[in-house]
This record gives structure tokens, C-alpha cells and sequence, in this order.
């Protein structure tokens, strides 16, 4: 008896990740649905000394994830966003993050969270202000066969979009009908410590005169807030991501042993959004002919004075904080799509 052959095709795989100053964000296809995650924007360089080896030995965890580079360097990366920030931890802020090993094993790590060894569009995004100078770099760097410990990964192919793209990406997909006709869509995507602006119509006419990106995002009001706890209690308030979770969380946050309500040190922080949003209005030019939504992780914090300044309806979109890098992926399947 003869059997005919039969042969599997295996779908394209796109795997869009959103690395930004306070989190990294990671989205893929999983039986048919969109699977996201995320962690902290934390790698430490870890030299292996007695004792690190000996707390090990009795189970204690430095991180959950070891990425082995190439040249004997090892950093250590935590892949849980339930660990609350270290406060002896330094975050970078720099422009040139994107061009730091930090910043390459933090994709890497989320390769291994996405689980897939062969991938045929890798998806980044830059802030626009750092787009031009270090968007090659990183097709360079990441295009290949990469091995640190945890199996060969491949990656046919890399883009890299302008961070807002990615949410503007996901608007398209998920709410078509926010196109009004004879309009374009605004993204104003904030983040950690950029606020980036991206204009388009439809039809995917880019005025790229009304894009561009500032400093000034969650950092920026975050660090105000602190400003005036200190004015206000005894001792440090310098983990300004403790601040941000017990915010993003509704609750209270305990410090040195007591409950602060933090709702009426945040409302007179916002007024340090007002000159970055008036930025916005001026790249802008007019909202007229503009259907404007926030996104990003920062996008809570900028929307009430982005309503006042721009004098419109500005919409929050939904889970702001992953709308880049499900973007990402839904532009890099796309790709792959219109390449098959």
C-alpha cells in the first residue's frame, strides 16, 4: 500500500521585543494567540567568586537567568517582574544603552522567554532621537547565530522601527475604526525617559514632520514625587521604581516601616509634564485633523496634561505598557507574510 507523502509547513516566526530603560517587553505567537511578558531592564556583570558559589550552594538566588557571552563574560538577568527593583541597583539611562552589553543580553534573555530557536524576523524598536545612529548596529548585532548558554538561537532576519511605531502598528490591528476618514492618527508613546510623537494616516502616510522624540517620561515624574517624600519623611526615597510599582499597583508605599498614600504626591508631581507635553503640542503643530492616543508605560502619567495642553481627546490605549512590542510583532509578521 502506498502512503502520499505529506508535509508540514512551518509558519513563519516573528518575535517582536520592546527593551526599554525600565523594562524589557517581549511579545510571539502561541497557538494562533498573542503571548506577552516582560522584566525588569536590569543586567548585572557577575564575576563568580566564593561567594556567590557558596550561596548558591544553599539555594540562594542571585538571578534566574546566566547569559554566557562570548570572552568569558557572564551577566545575570532576572526574568521575574514580581522581583521588586533593588535599590543598590543603578539603572542606565544613557542614549548609547542600545550599544551596551546590558542591552544585548536583555534581548537575549528574551529570546529564551519566547522559547523559539529559530526565528525568521526579530523585531527592536529606538527611541526616534537614537533611531538613525544605532538602528544598523543592531540588525548588525543581532542578525545570526547567537549561543550563551542555553542552546544555539538563529535569527534570519532584523528590523528596527521607531518605538511608537510599534504602537501605532497595534492600533491598526486591533481598532481600525480609530481612523476616522479625512484624519491621521497621533501616538504619543512615553516611556521611562523618552516621550516619543509619531503621526500617520491610514493609508500608512508617515508626516514626518510631526514625528520626533524628547527627553522626559515616567523617570520625570517619578523622581519629583521622591523629591517631595523627602521633604516630607525621614530617610532616602531613592528607588524610584518602588515608587512606580505601588503606583501602577493602587497601593500604598511602605517606607521605613509606614503606609504612604501616595494619589496626592502624584497629582502635584504632574506638573513637571506640562513643558514636555507643551514639546509635544510644537511637534504637533495642530490637532485638528488628528484622532491622538498615549501609550507606552508612562502613558498614565502624561494623559491628563496631554487632554489640558493639546486641548483634545486623547485616548489611552489598552495595556500600554506591551503595545510596542505586540506591534512589533504584528508588523514583523507582516514582513515575513509579504516576503512569502
Amino acid at each position: 500500500m502506498f502512503n502520499e507523502p505529506t508535509f508540514g509547513i512551518q509558519k513563519p516566526v516573528a518575535v517582536g521585543v520592546d527593551v526599554g530603560y525600565s523594562s524589557t517587553k517581549y511579545a510571539f505567537m502561541r497557538d494562533g494567540e498573542v503571548s506577552t511578558g516582560s522584566f525588569p531592564s536590569i543586567s548585572v556583570r557577575s564575576p563568580q567568586t566564593a561567594l556567590t558559589a557558596g550561596m548558591e550552594g544553599i539555594g540562594v538566588r542571585e538571578a534566574d537567568l546566566r547569559i554566557d557571552l562570548e570572552g568569558g563574560e557572564t551577566f545575570m538577568v532576572d526574568t521575574l517582574d514580581s522581583e521588586v527593583v533593588s535599590t543598590s541597583t543603578t539603572r542606565s539611562e544613557n542614549d548609547d544603552f542600545a550599544t551596551t552589553e546590558e542591552y544585548r543580553t536583555l534581548v537575549l534573555a528574551a529570546l529564551v522567554k519566547c522559547g523559539f530557536r529559530n526565528i525568521d524576523l526579530l523585531t527592536l524598536g529606538l527611541p526616534f532621537h537614537t533611531f538613525h545612529a544605532y538602528a544598523p548596529l543592531l540588525i548588525k548585532k543581532f542578525r545570526g547565530v547567537h549561543s550563551f548558554g542555553h542552546g544555539t538561537f538563529t535569527i534570519n532576519d532584523v528590523a528596527v522601527l521607531p518605538q511608537p511605531l510599534g504602537s501605532y502598528a497595534y492600533l491598526r490591528a486591533t481598532a481600525p475604526d480609530a481612523f476616522v476618514n479625512g484624519t491621521s492618527c497621533a501616538v504619543i508613546d512615553s516611556g521611562w525617559g523618552t516621550t516619543d510623537t509619531f503621526v500617520s494616516s491610514a493609508s500608512f502616510k508617515i508626516d514626518r514632520q510631526r514625528c520626533g522624540g524628547l527627553p522626559g517620561g515616567a523617570a520625570l515624574v517619578l523622581r519629583e514625587i521622591a523629591s517631595r517624600l523627602q521633604a516630607n519623611f525621614k530617610g532616602r526615597f531613592t528607588n524610584i521604581d518602588r515608587i512606580d510599582r505601588a503606583i501602577a499597583q493602587g497601593t500604598p508605599l511602605y517606607h521605613n516601616g509606614e503606609q504612604i498614600d501616595l494619589k496626592p504626591y502624584l497629582q502635584d508631581a504632574l506638573h513637571v509634564t506640562i513643558p514636555v507635553c507643551r514639546s509635544v503640542l510644537t511637534t504637533l503643530r495642530t490637532t485638528e485633523d488628528l484622532t491622538v492616543f498615549a501609550a507606552g508605560g508612562a502613558g498614565h502619567y502624561y494623559l491628563s496634561t496631554l487632554r489640558d495642553v493639546l486641548g483634545c481627546k486623547v485616548k489611552l490605549l489598552d495595556q500600554p505598557r506591551f503595545t510596542n512590542a505586540v506591534g512589533f510583532l504584528l508588523a514583523g509578521q507582516s514582513a515575513c507574510k509579504a516576503r512569502s
